[in-house]
C-alpha cells in the first residue's frame, strides 16, 4: 500500500485531544481500583508527569511547602512549579520539599471535581502562599525586582456541575484563581473558558504564555536566610 504524502502540517489541537482522551482514561480505569487516598495520589503523579513533559526545563513541578526568610510556612501544596535553574529546594528530605517563596511560579491544587468547596481551598491555600514575605537583590546585570503574583490555579478530572451549567458557576467559585483545568467540562484563565474538547491545549497554551510572562525567577536575599544562624558582631 503506497505512504500518503507528508503534508508539512501538523494539528495541534488534535494531538492535544488524544492526550487529553489518554489521560482521561487512565483516570478513570484508575478509579475502578484505587482507594480514594492512593487514587487522590495517582491523580496527582499523572498531573505532574504533565508539566514534565510539557514545561521547560528551566522549571520543575513537585508537591511542597513554601518557606520564607522570617520561618514563615505555608499549607501543603499538591502542586508547586518552581525554578529549576537558580534556586535550590531547602530541605529536601523525607518531611517534605521546602521552597523559598522567591523560587514559586504557580501553585495547584489537585481535587478529584471542580465545586464551591475545592475552588474555596485552592484560594485558601494559594493565599497561605502569596501572604509569604519575598526578597530580592541586585546581580551583575539585573536589578532588584518586585516579584510577579504567583499564579493559582485548581486541576480536576470532572465537575460537580453539568456542561450547561459550568461556565456560570464556575465564575462565581473562582475566587482568587487565575488558571485551571477541569479536563471534562473545560479550563479557565481569569475570565475565559475553553470548550471541553480543548481543556488540554488551552491550559497548557495558557499556562506556559503566564508563565514566560513572569520572567526568572527574582534573585534571592540569602543574607535574609542566613540571619537564622549568623552569629553576632563582637566587640574588640
Amino acid at each position: 500500500m503506497p505512504r500518503r504524502p507528508d503534508s508539512g502540517q501538523i494539528d495541534l489541537s488534535e494531538i492535544f485531544r488524544r492526550v487529553q482522551e489518554e489521560m482521561l482514561a487512565q483516570l478513570s480505569v484508575g478509579a475502578l481500583f484505587e482507594h480514594p487516598s492512593a487514587m487522590g495520589q495517582a491523580t496527582e503523579q499523572h498531573w505532574l508527569q504533565l508539566f514534565d513533559r510539557y514545561l521547560p526545563k528551566r522549571y520543575r513541578a513537585a508537591p511542597a511547602f513554601v518557606i520564607d526568610s522570617t520561618g514563615r510556612r505555608s499549607r501543603q501544596i499538591d502542586i508547586a512549579i518552581f525554578d529549576n535553574l537558580y534556586t535550590p529546594p531547602l530541605f529536601p528530605h523525607s518531611a517534605g520539599l521546602h521552597l523559598p517563596a522567591e523560587s514559586v511560579y504557580a501553585v495547584f491544587e489537585v481535587k478529584p471535581t471542580f465545586s464551591r468547596q475545592w475552588l474555596r481551598d485552592a484560594a485558601e491555600k494559594a493565599a497561605s502562599v502569596r501572604s509569604l514575605r519575598r526578597t530580592s537583590v541586585s546581580v551583575i546585570g539585573r536589578d532588584a525586582t518586585k516579584p510577579p503574583a504567583i499564579l493559582a490555579g485548581l486541576l480536576a478530572t470532572t465537575s460537580v456541575w453539568t456542561a450547561p451549567t459550568f461556565a456560570a458557576n464556575l465564575g462565581r467559585a473562582r475566587r482568587d484563581l487565575d488558571i485551571g483545568c477541569c479536563l471534562e467540562h473545560g479550563s479557565f484563565e481569569d475570565n475565559r473558558i475553553s470548550s471541553p474538547d480543548d481543556s488540554l491545549v488551552f491550559f497548557i497554551i495558557r499556562l506556559l504564555d503566564r508563565l514566560r510572562a513572569m520572567g526568572t525567577a527574582p534573585a534571592i536575599d540569602w543574607a535574609e536566610y542566613g540571619k537564622w544562624g549568623l552569629p553576632t558582631d563582637f566587640e574588640e
